[in-house]
């Protein structure tokens, strides 16, 4: 998987609108194009392998996932698929789905519906002894290990493939802040939140998928073209 380049892209908000909104023809063709010139396409998400694996508009196209913001990373070509917390998350975020009502369920960790739930989450917390924090990303509340984002799960996908050339990364919410402090080119779609918009090397003037489009066809003309 030798390559110079790569593109680390995320998801709702960036690539699609959100929700079940998909990637469209376009949006995909161009990707695909970058691919085909040997760029490197990372997903870097809060969703987690499952989801992504149903979702037909991301098949096939990218070469690495950094799935649940961080938790977990999966590489397609090798169906490699690893965990990168420990036994006393899983057994915490076990418990958390056992016992802590309003949770929508993940792999390794859930989202939260309300925050009211909280007390809950402490106590099992502390007597499993595993420190969290709770992600806001657009009103979605992740739950995450404290010393675990987007950045590290990418930085350890980075290291298993072996790659060591220029990075861009694109994204919209303070999720995305990492990863995009670590790019050699920094890039967000007009919808994004301020203080990815004070981070940002790049701002388009279209939000979500138009957005990426406009991002695309600058580093196509700069990148494959030239």
């Amino acid at each position: 998987m030798r390559s110079s380049k790569a593109l680390v892209l995320d998801l709702d908000g960036t690539l699609t609108k959100g929700g079940e909104d998909r990637v469209t023809p376009e949006l995909r063709n161009m990707l695909e194009q970058f691919k085909k010139a040997g760029w490197l396409l990372i997903l870097a998400t809060g969703r987690d392998r499952r989801y992504l694996e149903s979702r037909d508009d991301l098949r096939n196209l990218f070469d690495g996932w950094v799935c649940e913001a961080g938790i977990s990373i999966y590489i397609p070509s090798t169906n490699e698929y690893r965990i990168l917390v420990d036994e006393r998350w899983l057994q915490f975020i076990s418990e958390v789905k056992k016992k802590v009502e309003y949770v929508i369920f993940k792999e390794n960790t859930v989202n939260l519906l309300s925050k009211r739930c909280l007390e809950e989450i402490d106590e099992i917390a502390s007597r499993i002894g595993v420190e969290y924090k709770v992600l806001n990303n657009k009103g979605s509340l992740l739950l995450l290990p404290r010393n675990t984002d987007k950045s590290t799960g990418l930085n350890e996908l980075l290291r298993s493939i072996d790659f060591h050339g220029y990075l861009v990364a694109v994204g919209d919410s303070e999720m995305d802040i990492g990863i995009l402090k670590n790019a050699d080119l920094k890039a967000a779609p007009s919808n994004a939140d301020g203080s990815v918009k004070e981070v940002v090397d790049y701002l388009s003037s279209r939000e979500d998928g138009e957005g990426v489009i406009e991002i695309l066809k600058n580093l196509r003309q700069k990148y494959i073209e030239e």
